[in-house]
């Protein structure tokens, strides 16, 4: 069986939040980076690991690893990424963002399929858009990943076109809290 680890990723500098930490705000009294660890839970993961570069003792009591990047100056969720594949030695990284509360229940298996045909990473899309940051990653991008963030590369969905990477398409809308008015409206019509 391919092993496959998890990777939240709880935001840099929090810009569009007001300066605040995205994975520590809470949405119905839960912090944002605690419900996506309850959505990783439900799969197969071997481990699942937290990146962040802020408060850090907060999200190690999650009693998960905290990943700090590695690149100085919050260069994004690539680096991010760089170091969830760093501290994995599975064989695939499950990547989501922790202001995506709630996801598929079809999501892992769905990515791992177009791995296991042949991508070398996949990522989800809706009937709106694509999800860069929902992704399935094979370790051996790693390198490929280094050399674009050397190069002064940020863009996610940018390096997974390069490596030649798919959509996968789902039936669910993907509700991205990724500004503090979108946080507000969600809280107002969220259903569990």
């Amino acid at each position: 069986m391919t092993v496959v680890d998890g990777l939240i990723l709880c935001g840099g500098r929090g810009q569009r939040m007001g300066g605040r930490d995205k994975g520590l705000l809470l949405l119905r009294g839960q912090a944002l980076v605690d419900r996506a660890l309850r959505q990783l839970q439900r799969w197969p993961l071997r481990r699942i690991q937290l990146s962040a570069n802020r408060h850090l003792d907060d999200y190690a009591r999650r009693g998960c690893p905290v990943l700090p990047d590695l690149r100085p100056d919050y260069p994004g969720p690539l680096a991010g990424i760089e170091a969830g594949l760093l501290a994995s030695d599975g064989e695939r990284l499950l990547v989501v963002p922790c202001d995506v509360p709630r996801l598929p229940p079809t999501l892992f298996h769905a990515l791992n399929a177009a791995l296991d045909v042949g991508a070398s990473l996949a990522w989800a899309a809706d009937t709106e858009r694509d999800h860069p940051g929902i992704c399935l990653i094979d370790r051996a991008q790693l390198p490929g990943l280094r050399a674009r963030l050397d190069a002064g590369e940020r863009g996610v969905a940018r390096w997974q076109r390069a490596v030649g990477g798919c959509a996968v398409h789902f039936d669910f809308a993907f509700d991205n809290l990724n500004d503090a008015a979108a946080l507000a409206r969600q809280e107002q019509a969220w259903i569990d």
